[in-house]
């Protein structure tokens, strides 16, 4: 057990340091129950202040991993969460994906191989947790897989693909691979968590840029062609998680610190600090790491929306079916954020370090 944690920890914090996003550790405490698990913000216990105001009715299911190597669906109507992958000494799992029927998710498995490392697959298992598969694995292993979904069609699961350069660097690289089975096709390189809009004709994804360990936005044909940034890399300290909207009009996002620099439809303040890391320290800092927010822009870059002022910890968040809401969660639990009001509500505190997706029928 100590083996395979000290191996899943050392590949989370590079992957971390690398992929603009905090991968999270796996806990050393063994299974339990859901918010027994589940880690805490220090200071409060809610990134709401005062009364939340009460939440509409949610239809659908959660799934989420909240970072000691377990998976959980819940009812988000009443907040119960059931663990459907439970960890193991030999297995971890993390950032779980709905299908678009919502029948099967895809996820990460990681495992240690024959040789002692670990090995991140991308696997897909029925809603309950049952019939696991393997997807997509590694031929070596230096090579990691990670993030991955669904198409809006359901035909491909799309995924990160990255392997180490040294010195200090990483290839990455956008793969798809067809549910019925096949071989891998590259879709795009210098690339990480990605999104497709629905119409199947755009990616939207991650660039990191390895000189100033900052990311930026990027959108391209979906045969990687035409790429071109809607969000420079120098503009937060990190961003995560870049979802188009059902629609396609909007792509969501999480990033972290003030913007540094003008944004079309926000307003801007030059920050009074040099380097921008220190002005995460001017105000008082509620998160077990740097605060984030969910932003919106839309597709063509013409208009950025930043929906929270909640400073999370590393929210995941995802889209309702009919885009009129987006729900995250953190360490302080799951919430959900009226997108035309932007007011935000908490649903329970069912939280952590890790993925959340939201499936909704038709």
């Amino acid at each position: 057990m100590r083996r395979l944690l000290l191996v899943l920890l050392t590949f989370a914090l590079f992957t971390a340091c690398g992929g603009n996003a905090a991968t999270p550790p796996p806990a050393t405490q063994p299974f339990v129950s859901a918010t027994a698990t589940l880690e805490r913000a220090p200071v409060r216990g809610s990134l709401v202040q005062g009364t939340s105001a009460p939440a509409p009715a949610l239809t659908g299911k959660f799934i989420y991993a909240p970072g000691d190597g377990s998976v959980w669906v819940q009812d988000p109507a009443n907040g119960s969460p059931n663990p459907v992958l439970k960890p193991s000494p030999e297995v971890f799992y993390d950032a779980p994906q709905w299908a678009p029927d919502g029948k099967t998710f895809a996820y990460v498995h990681s495992s240690l191989t024959e040789q002692g490392t670990a090995q991140n697959s991308i696997y897909q298992a029925n809603a309950d947790g049952g019939q696991e598969a393997p997807v997509a694995v590694p031929t070596n292993n230096k090579t990691a897989f990670n993030w991955p979904h669904y198409s809006w069609d359901g035909k491909w699961i799309y995924y990160t693909s990255s392997y180490p350069v040294p010195p200090n660097k990483q290839h990455t690289e956008i793969d798809r691979i067809p549910i019925g089975g096949g071989e891998p096709v590259k879709v795009i390189d210098d690339a990480r968590m990605s999104s497709e809009s629905p119409d199947g004709k755009q990616i939207a994804y991650i660039k990191f840029n390895f000189e100033t360990f900052m990311g930026g936005l990027w959108v391209a044909d979906i045969n990687g062609q035409n790429a071109r940034p809607l969000l420079n890399d120098d503009v937060f300290i990190a961003i995560a998680y870049p979802q188009y909207s059902p629609d396609g009009s909007q792509i969501l996002f999480a990033a972290s610190g003030p913007n540094t620099r003008p944004l079309p439809g926000v307003s801007f303040a030059a920050p009074s600090c040099e380097p921008q890391l220190l002005c995460m320290f001017a105000q008082p800092a509620y998160a077990d790491g740097l605060p984030w927010d969910l932003w919106t822009v839309t597709a063509d870059g013409s208009k950025f929306t930043r929906l929270t002022e909640v400073g999370a910890d590393s929210p995941s968040p995802a889209w309702s079916r009919d885009g009129k809401y987006v729900a995250f969660f953190d360490t302080s639990g799951q919430y959900l954020v009226d997108v035309q009001t932007r007011s935000v509500s908490q649903l329970n505190q069912n939280g952590g370090h890790g993925v959340f997706a939201w499936w909704q029928g038709k």
